[in-house]
């Protein structure tokens, strides 16, 4: 059982998509969905406590403080356990794509078969975030520099259980601990030829002001990003967009 947490703050259109997907898109039994959320406004929190009602999600935690990303992903990091090799890390803005295989397997799948990765994404468009290593690209993934919480598979063994320590305040966590991974000598990597979606690639992350007045970090974060796709059920972009 791969447990998938996710962040919240607003935006409960995506979170709805988002958890539906999940559901839609992944093998039953495989999988479960915690979701700790930022502070949000009651519509919200009624949504995802209704969401445990109906056992969509295995647990919801609800923080009344905006307590940044590295606090919230240091507490996923030790409800983990020892007898789960890897656990999804995502915001509640991207989407899985249709796969057969379904993504989750495949993903571990992945895993399995390179013990040198500790981190493992899907591919998402533009690339250039993940700094990829075009020195020695594998069949199936590309390593690289960094990868952000977009279905970001975590190998449990390669952090011990303090390594990411709740923090509050501290904004962003993907170069922390990626930087983490290279400095022990394994590696990042996202996969060749499974994608995602991010949908809120876009203005102000799909925040609405009065939502961005609560959180002035997100102000003019995240410009606009659009690119095609040759198969939407997949999120495969066309070929410009894939490495």
């Amino acid at each position: 059982m791969t447990p998938i947490y996710m962040t919240s703050f607003f935006r409960k259109h995506f979170t709805e998509r988002a958890v539906r997907e999940i559901h839609e898109r992944t093998e039953p039994g495989t999988f479960e969905i915690h979701i700790y959320d930022n502070g949000s406004d009651k519509e919200t929190r009624d949504y995802l406590n209704g969401l445990l009602d109906q056992g969509l999600v295995k647990s919801v935690m609800l923080d009344s403080r905006n307590t940044g990303c590295r606090y919230n992903k240091g507490i996923f990091h030790m409800m983990t356990t020892v007898d789960e090799p890897y656990y999804i890390v995502s915001d509640n803005d991207v989407f899985p794509p249709k796969l057969t295989p379904d993504w989750l397997s495949q993903m571990r799948a992945i895993m399995d078969a390179h013990p040198e990765v500790a981190l493992l994404t899907p591919q998402l468009p533009p690339q250039s975030f993940q700094m990829p290593d075009f020195t020695n690209i594998p069949s199936d993934i590309v390593y690289c520099k960094a990868v952000g919480n977009t279905y970001k598979m975590v190998r449990r063994e390669k952090f011990p259980l303090d390594t990411f320590a709740p923090q509050l305040g501290q904004y962003s966590d993907d170069s922390y601990v990626s930087n983490y991974v290279s400095l022990n000598g394994d590696k990042v990597a996202f996969c060749r030829n499974i994608f995602c979606y991010h949908a809120g690639q876009c203005h102000n992350w799909g925040y609405t002001q009065e939502q961005i007045d609560k959180d002035p970090r997100k102000q003019g974060y995240g410009k606009p990003f659009v690119y095609e796709f040759e198969d939407e059920e997949k999120y495969l972009p066309v070929l410009e967009w894939r490495i």
